[in-house]
């Protein structure tokens, strides 16, 4: 069955044993869901995924997973989803994640793929928007065109099959995201931007204006 119980902290074992979990592999995907998000997709690719008991769908929602659960019960899913809804305190969640799944449509960053990689998660994503900025396809992360679903479930399939792949992806992820997008990088950045900005302009004397 679909289930939707409140955030508990604890250890990854601890989590683990929370989400009735044994030995699936954890598929992650958190996100607002919002039609760009294309959950249908989702769906639709983690319902084609052989052999269907190896793995867990862990759905952080945002909004509401109410609407989807029709879906969820016509696809054969209601044994292999767990929702977590209105989750702010994300940590325990991603420690416990192997491969985030995201379908969207369009997309401006995908803050929620750069959060894995924080924790060693590579993602199966859709090249749109902003993700091919936030991973390197093959390196850190693999991405597949808007919209194929056979794309979605072979990439998908590979990672699931592969645990040695998970970890080569998962540990570059996680470089990249230190590397490029942590605290210590880009706030020096923003500082530099905002001092451009606000550099006097002739016949200025001080100050932004």
């Amino acid at each position: 069955m679909i289930q939707i119980m409140p955030r508990r902290s604890g250890s990854r074992e601890e989590v683990r044993r929370e989400l009735g979990l044994v030995d699936e592999v954890v598929v992650l995907h958190s996100s607002n869901l919002r039609p760009g998000k294309r959950i249908d997709l989702l769906l639709e690719t983690v319902a084609r995924v052989r052999p269907v008991n190896a793995f867990k769908l862990l759905v952080l929602a945002g909004e509401p997973f109410a609407p989807f659960a029709e879906q969820v019960r016509r696809l054969g899913l209601a044994d292999f989803v767990i929702v977590r809804e209105k989750v702010t305190d994300i940590e325990d969640y991603l420690q416990v994640a192997d491969i985030g799944l995201y379908t969207s449509e369009t997309e401006s960053f995908c803050l929620s793929i750069l959060e894995a990689m924080c924790f060693g998660c590579p993602s199966v994503s859709t090249r749109v928007g902003g993700i091919p900025e936030v991973v390197e396809d093959n390196q850190s992360s693999l991405l597949v065109p808007f919209g194929d679903v056979d794309a979605l479930v072979g990439a998908l399939e590979g990672l699931i099959d592969d645990k040695i792949r998970r970890s080569v992806l998962g540990r570059a992820a996680q470089a990249r995201a230190r590397e490029r997008f942590s605290a210590e990088v880009i706030v020096p950045r923003y500082e530099a931007l905002y001092r451009r900005l606000c550099r006097p302009s002739p016949g200025i004397r001080a100050g932004c204006r």
